[in-house]
């Protein structure tokens, strides 16, 4: 499969490692977290972003040439294997920012997202188990309609989103696990055949203690949920982090 892989040693960028990462959760999820020291890694497929996962059609067109000695029709052949890579690719999404962000909490809120979980890119290295197969980094933000070429393998494709979502800033670890087929025809049936396989999600082991560096409320919560999130910290042995309101409600006229 060298030819639908091309660049199995692609890395993607790295930010600073005191860069700082914020994601927007619900309580019942960042309870979770604790609960289970793991972070949920969702399926690529279930994203609002159709593109997730997707060529640009320049680069559909070259790999496609590339296995067309061994495939008819091949571009149809190498969009249905990367159709398929979406369904068992799983995503954690953190927020690339150094403070809290009005617009993040804006877009989160009506989703019910209640605490923002604050940590930086090398704690969130650190957290994760030693060997992990988590690919973490930057997202990179393309033209899709006139990008000749981007480097090409099993999670890179996660890695580039069209400039429209460039607002989003975005920091996400990514774990493949598409194996690639053997003697299988690689069609719609295919596709459907791993989305129905695959689960919706994966939990991945993390130290919660390392990668939680503070916790945010959102600023249309009260105090009240400032206190719960502290008693749960500290229930979880956390008592270390803090719980902190939103910085966004702070009047700069007391």
């Amino acid at each position: 499969m060298n030819n639908i892989f091309p660049d199995e040693e692609w890395e993607p960028a790295q930010p600073a490692s005191d860069t700082e990462l914020w994601r927007y959760i619900d309580f019942t999820q960042f309870v979770s977290i604790l609960e289970n020291d793991a972070l949920w890694f969702s399926r690529a497929a279930g994203f609002f972003d159709s593109y997730e996962g997707a060529l640009p059609p320049a680069k559909l067109r070259k790999i496609a040439d590339g296995v067309s000695d061994r495939v008819s029709d091949s571009e149809s052949f190498v969009r249905a294997f990367y159709d398929a890579l979406r369904y068992s690719t799983y995503v954690s999404c953190w927020h690339e920012a150094s403070e809290e962000t009005a617009a993040m909490w804006q877009v989160y809120q009506p989703k019910g997202k209640e605490v923002a979980l604050k940590t930086t890119a090398s704690r969130f290295e650190r957290a994760l188990d030693t060997g992990s197969e988590v690919v973490s980094g930057q997202v990179e933000y393309i033209d899709y309609s006139n990008t000749a070429d981007i480097t090409v393998n099993r999670v890179s494709p996660f890695f580039f989103k069209r400039e429209s979502f460039e607002p989003e800033s975005e920091f996400r670890g990514v774990i493949s696990d598409f194996e690639s087929p053997d003697g299988v025809r690689i069609d719609e049936d295919f596709v459907d055949n791993v989305a129905e396989e695959s689960s919706t999600g994966r939990p991945v082991t993390v130290d919660t203690s390392e990668l939680i560096e503070e916790v945010y409320i959102s600023p249309v919560e009260g105090d009240w949920l400032v206190s719960l999130v502290d008693d749960v910290l500290d229930t979880y042995g956390l008592e270390d982090v803090p719980a902190n309101p939103s910085t966004l409600n702070e009047d700069p006229f007391e």
